[in-house]
């Protein structure tokens, strides 16, 4: 009866307090303000009021409480006026009393406690570390689901009796992540809620280590980590910040998720995703690095409709989770089907520049989830009968309607275009389409471009690092002919003929078939045949081994035979020549025949320019056969 007595004395000196201060406040006001802040004055009014809900259930004797908070200055509440009473009962002085508000007073009688329980550091810091200290000391819930009972309904909307949390799972989803990616999803928590509703307030996750030689920090390795239920968050958590996480034990660490506020009615099962922001500055030697992850017995708090504290976990149930590299996109090289033009004649002339020759086009696929930034391409250049310098004077590239200059390497045979800086997107494409200039007098040849992984440099468009790169792709043959003809290969075959089985009169027989096409005036073409020099006529060299002997050689031709023995190509117009030779050799032998030059002129006259024929194109030379004699 005592005890109760005290309570209601200590109860009715502490409403009168509250009553003067509340009168002084409005009576005195601008004394008040001379004083101290409004915000010290509802301060020292919310410590009061923490101490008539304590006061409230104290009968005289020392409750058993469980610390579920971390607190340090300038925290309030019921929390902190238990503590203040442990201190106090523990012999380290708070000259305020339990007042309900965490002050320097509170703070440095914590401190004293840690430097003698061995708590480091003694830094008057209320976390989990020196909760679970208090709370075992204290004679509090186990994990297993007691708590305080406070005698009221404190869940609010909570409904039914003391709840029973079980059948807790960890279930596994992505197990790892790579650089720089968000929302991983980690782990599901869910576990079973019966006898009573549940409001579930916090939840622990501990990472494990699964390497010491490694860089073992979590921090190090994720930026932010949500808890999600029924797909909507509800909770987070900046991971990256190294104050959130809590050491057990070497390469063990665990972070708290607070005040997330999940109801769970009774008879229904409890689900709670973890994800996590991978952070994009892991070291490349770190990506081997893994975590075990897991809820220990008492991570999850909840309360019930009674006001009991639950708790839930297991320890022993575990996920693994790995790191893989930051994808900074996947780059295809692939065939610009629709742009890529045909085989062409690029017309030069004598003596300026010529228009602009789409030559090559290509495209960038980009298959990964992350966005690309294209920055250099480079392309090769195959030319035949002329180099490149004989060739070309410019080059340009258009991507994405931006048109960049090349740099051309004429030793190399290369065209480097730099600073593109054009992105493509995660599962998008771009077409690249590369032009050329023909320099005033350029010689005749044929030039094919082509463009490998090597010579793609892109990066991702967030980390910078490089991104993938593969697959290689080849554009059309395209001749280059200075004004007057353009000469392209068609076909050869080749024969032998053996008369009556005899061998002495053998011969072979050739055929090469080639387009002319008059590029700006009538051409006239001689039919004459010849091996060797001349100004007039097509030209033909035997290949193979020396030859000795009799040739003979006709040339035929779609185009109309007019006065002179010439055949005239139209100007704009292609007709086809079949230039057919027979070698009788002296002796036996393995012979062939070559395209070696057309000589022509824009008048009916002697042809007083020669176009020649490329002699490394295998395309204007028939096979090689052997002739028996």
């Amino acid at each position: 009866m005592t005890a109760s007595n005290n309570t209601i004395a200590r109860f009715a000196a502490v409403v009168a307090m509250l009553g003067l201060l509340a009168s002084s406040a409005f009576a005195f006001a601008p004394a008040a303000r001379a004083a101290e802040s409004t915000t010290d004055l509802q301060a020292q009014i919310n410590a009061l009021l923490a101490q008539i809900a304590a006061l409230q259930g104290n009968t005289g004797t020392t409750a058993a409480v469980t610390f579920s908070q971390d607190l340090t200055l300038g925290s309030s509440g019921a929390q902190v006026t238990a503590l203040q009473n442990w201190l106090i009962s523990k012999g380290f002085a708070i000259t305020a009393g339990a007042t309900g508000y965490f002050g320097a007073q509170t703070q440095a009688a914590l401190a004293k406690y840690q430097a003698s329980a061995g708590i480091t550091p003694a830094s008057g810091y209320f976390g989990p570390i020196t909760r679970a200290k208090v709370n075992a000391m204290a004679g509090t819930g186990t994990g297993t689901g007691t708590g305080t009972n406070t005698g009221s309904n404190n869940g609010g909307s909570l409904s039914g009796g003391e709840a029973d949390l079980n059948d807790f799972k960890l279930l596994s989803e992505d197990s790892s992540g790579d650089e720089g990616e968000e929302g991983v999803d980690l782990a599901t928590a869910e576990f079973d809620v019966d006898d009573g509703d549940a409001r579930i307030e916090r939840a622990e996750l501990t990472f494990d280590s699964a390497s010491s030689t490694l860089e073992d920090r979590p921090w190090q390795y994720f930026d932010t980590i949500t808890v999600s239920s029924n797909g909507k968050e509800v909770g987070d958590v900046d991971a990256s910040d190294r104050d959130e996480w809590d050491e057990v034990s070497t390469g063990t660490y665990t972070i708290s998720l607070t005040g997330l506020d999940v109801v769970v009615e009774e008879g229904d099962t409890a689900s709670l995703t973890f994800s996590a922001d991978i952070a994009d500055s892991i070291d490349e030697s770190d990506l081997a690095q893994d975590f075990s992850i897991y809820v220990e017995n008492d991570g999850i708090r909840a309360t019930d409709a009674e006001g009991i504290q639950q708790y839930i976990g297991k320890t022993s149930d575990d996920v693994d989770f790995g790191f893989g590299e930051e994808d900074n996109g996947d780059l295809s090289i692939k065939a610009a089907k629709n742009e890529d033009p045909d085989a062409s004649i690029l017309v030069a002339d004598d003596k300026d520049e010529s228009e602009d020759y789409t030559v090559f086009a290509f495209n960038l696929d980009n298959k990964g989830d992350a966005d690309s930034l294209v920055t250099d391409v480079t392309v090769n250049v195959a030319t035949t009968s002329a180099t490149l310098t004989n060739m070309v004077r410019r080059a340009t590239l258009m991507v994405d309607g931006d048109e960049f200059d090349g740099d051309i390497n004429y030793n190399t045979g290369e065209i480097t275009f730099e600073d593109i800086d054009t992105e493509i997107a995660a599962d998008d494409d771009m077409t690249f389409e590369v032009s050329v200039r023909l320099k005033g007098g350029a010689s005749n040849g044929t030039i094919k471009l082509s463009v490998a992984a090597a010579g793609i440099e892109a990066e991702g468009v967030d980390s910078g690092d490089d991104a993938d790169v593969s697959g290689s792709i080849s554009g059309e043959t395209h001749t280059v002919a200075l004004t007057g003809v353009a000469v392209e290969a068609v076909s050869t075959s080749q024969s032998v003929t053996t008369p009556g089985q005899d061998a002495t009169k053998s011969y072979g027989t050739y055929t090469i078939k080639f387009d002319v096409t008059a590029l700006e005036d009538d051409a006239f073409i001689s039919s004459t045949t010849f091996s060797g020099a001349t100004t007039d006529g097509v030209g033909y060299v035997t290949i193979g081994n020396a030859f000795t002997g009799t040739t003979t050689a006709v040339l035929t031709s779609t185009a109309d035979l007019v006065s002179g023995g010439r055949y005239q190509v139209d100007e704009g117009e292609t007709e086809t020549f079949t230039l057919t030779v027979t070698l009788d050799p002296s002796s036996t032998g393995i012979y062939g025949v070559r395209l070696d030059e057309v000589n022509f002129n824009d008048t009916n006259a002697a042809g007083d320019t020669v176009f020649t024929v490329d002699s490394s194109n295998e395309d204007f030379r028939t096979d090689t056969i052997t002739i028996a004699n």
